[in-house]
């Protein structure tokens, strides 16, 4: 196994000792397959998009496994699916915990992948602005997932009915 794949494989089982872990604190642990499920169907639609369109295109990030569809299918189903599964475990959040639990989860990628490289920023950014850059990336996603969820496939959020009601 190569090292990057020896990479791939410790952030994604540190991740998803970190979903299990949420979905423990929010009371889910036997959604977590339903959940899984629905987060990697997501995860894959988005992931893909996102890499070709900001990682491939605009050259915003690279993958140590590089980009070929037998590792972009596996990357977006861990990284973007995993990411959506926690987004999943959110429904009952209000917007503040849904903003904390965004952050410790990309705290938690960003750190697993600081050890454990399966990609790379090509920003010329400060350390201040490339975090600013990854909070507000996260954060939108987050966001976009929770109301596509909520509108198209009837997950309700509590944080955006409660958006949408003031």
């Amino acid at each position: 196994m190569s090292e990057a794949w020896l990479n791939f494989a410790v952030f994604f089982f540190v991740q998803l000792i970190v979903f299990v872990t949420h979905a423990y604190y929010e009371k889910k642990l036997s959604d977590v397959p339903r959940i899984l499920g629905w987060g990697v169907l997501t995860g894959i639609v988005i992931g893909l998009l996102s890499d070709l369109v900001y990682g491939k295109s605009f050259g915003l990030w690279s993958y140590t496994l590089g980009y070929g569809a037998l590792t972009l299918i596996p990357i977006a189903a861990a990284v973007y699916g995993l990411f959506a599964a926690h987004i999943l475990l959110m429904q009952q959040a209000r917007l503040r915990h849904f903003f904390v639990w965004t952050m410790i989860t990309m705290a938690g990628y960003e750190i697993i992948n600081y050890f454990f490289r399966v990609w790379t920023y090509k920003l010329e950014l400060p350390i201040l602005g490339l975090f600013i850059f990854l909070m507000v990336g996260y954060f939108i996603t987050a966001v976009f997932v929770a109301a596509f969820w909520h509108v198209f496939l009837k997950h309700r959020f509590l944080f955006v009915d409660m958006l949408i009601k003031k």
